[in-house]
């Protein structure tokens, strides 16, 4: 098996920024897990992670800190990580939520994020910053294809740094719009952003059609293949659950994808069908998301989506990474494509049928060789099924099965701890291929007081 050395990615809550310097971050004799170290001090949920594609020892981690949404940067392969550089604020709206980062295939990184109007909480946008250090950035602007008079929620950033595409540094921010022009939260639709020349302009194209609420197509993740299509998916909520929404029912997880750019989509498809958790009693009535077994804290069933680009025997494969509610635990599971998307296999479960407790918020992601790497959040030795862990598994024979499952820490979070009184840990982890070496990002609450974030090392 290849080595995994995995990275808690960490989140400072400061508002100024400074490099440090160290040896890269290493572990031997491979596989081997890197031993955390802590970075943040509180404040630290999500965890969006991106290294450099010019210099792969410089990476960023987007995160939601105490100074709001921003990110944080290592030059170091993962060892060090400087303070926040926090999200600014422009017109009348402010960053709030949900940062993701990235690199184009000239080492400029950026980062994206949910902004609201200061004077009407029913109206915001999609802000975006860019760098190209890390540390210095440039003021925001707005992508401008997503309108300032519809609410849109949460938003992913996609760079194409495939040097064969024909749209190579293209820029694709997904998001689900909800429309305020008649009265907010009464349709939503999902539309792909693109832009050609480094957010200087936009475009913005429809993925699937305006529909009421409150039927909706919530959080969606791209990935791009060598040729420069475009794959997207989300889940698709019909209105049936306990609050008329997605909660604590079924959800389409679907996929579409474009050939051209993102300037046209192809027809949506399903891919798979999920239940999502319920959460017991007293549960968070989550709306589009479910709720994790023994609080009341809401968690997305975000279907990670990533390609094969290598010359392998699985060259182009697409998989996909989500929860289910088996009826007793969420497990995580992968589905895959060998034709592009046009037939899907049956679900792989990522641990192996002896563990039965809540796995949740995976992520996915393939190296340049073709490994699939799978990381998620794991409750399996905690017999009160309440406080997690982090763990990973790989994949070497394109999504047939997944190997070791390795324990990324030995301490344990409990949820109850995020820092919001129990409500909110987050929306997504992250991880993100170096080689051989799969970084894995989460938020760590081991401290007892508020959710953080910790660098292996």
């Amino acid at each position: 098996m290849r080595a995994i050395c995995i990275s808690l990615l960490a989140f400072l809550a400061l508002s100024s920024f400074s490099w440090s310097q160290s040896a890269p971050l290493s572990c031997s004799p491979a596989p081997c897990v890197l031993p955390p170290t802590q970075v943040s001090q509180s404040g630290a949920t999500d965890a969006s992670i991106s290294a450099s594609t010019t210099s792969p020892t410089s990476m960023l981690v987007g995160a939601d800190a105490s100074c709001g949404p921003g990110s944080f940067g290592s030059t170091d392969g993962g060892a060090t990580w400087g303070n926040p550089v926090c999200m600014r604020s422009m017109y009348i709206y402010s960053p709030y939520i949900n940062p993701v980062v990235g690199y184009d295939q000239k080492g400029t990184a950026y980062i994206i994020g949910d902004y609201g109007n200061n004077d009407n909480v029913f109206l915001g946008l999609i802000g975006f910053q860019k760098s190209s250090d890390g540390s210095s950035w440039n003021a925001p602007a707005r992508v401008t294809a997503l309108s300032p008079y519809i609410l849109p929620d949460a938003p992913w950033l996609t760079i194409d740094t495939n040097p064969t595409s024909p749209h190579a540094n293209n820029l694709y921010v997904s998001a689900t719009q909800f429309s305020c022009t008649l009265s907010c939260y009464n349709a939503t639709q999902l539309l792909v952003a693109h832009s050609t020349d480094g957010g200087t302009t936009w475009k913005g194209s429809a993925v699937t059609p305006w529909q009421k609420l409150p039927a909706a197509d919530e959080d969606s993740n791209m990935t791009i293949g060598g040729d420069g299509t475009v794959y997207v998916t989300w889940i698709h909520c019909p209105a049936t659950g306990s609050t008329s929404d997605c909660n604590n029912s079924t959800g389409y997880i679907e996929f579409s994808k474009s050939t051209d750019g993102g300037n046209t989509w192809s027809n949506p498809r399903v891919i798979e069908v999920v239940t999502l958790a319920t959460g017991g009693p007293g549960g968070c009535s989550c709306g589009y998301n479910g709720t994790l077994p023994n609080t009341k804290e809401p968690v997305r069933s975000t279907a990670v989506i990533g390609v094969d680009n290598s010359t392998g025997p699985n060259a182009g494969n697409l998989y996909v990474a989500m929860y289910n509610w088996t009826g007793t635990y969420m497990q995580v599971q992968v589905v895959r494509s060998k034709d592009g998307g046009t037939t899907w296999s049956k679900p792989v479960p990522v641990a192996p049928s002896t563990a039965t407790h809540d796995q949740f918020f995976p992520w996915l992601s393939v190296s340049a060789t073709g490994v699939v790497g799978v990381s998620w959040l794991d409750r399996r030795n905690d017999p009160a099924n309440l406080s997690y862990q982090a763990f990973a598994a790989v994949s070497t024979n394109g999504g047939a099965s997944f190997g070791t499952n390795w324990e990324l820490t030995s301490a344990f979070s409990n949820p109850n701890n995020d820092g919001s009184g129990g409500t909110y840990m987050g929306d997504y982890t992250g991880n993100t291929w170096v080689g051989n070496t799969l970084y894995a990002a989460w938020m760590d609450t081991s401290n007892g007081v508020s959710s953080q974030d910790v660098v292996g090392g």
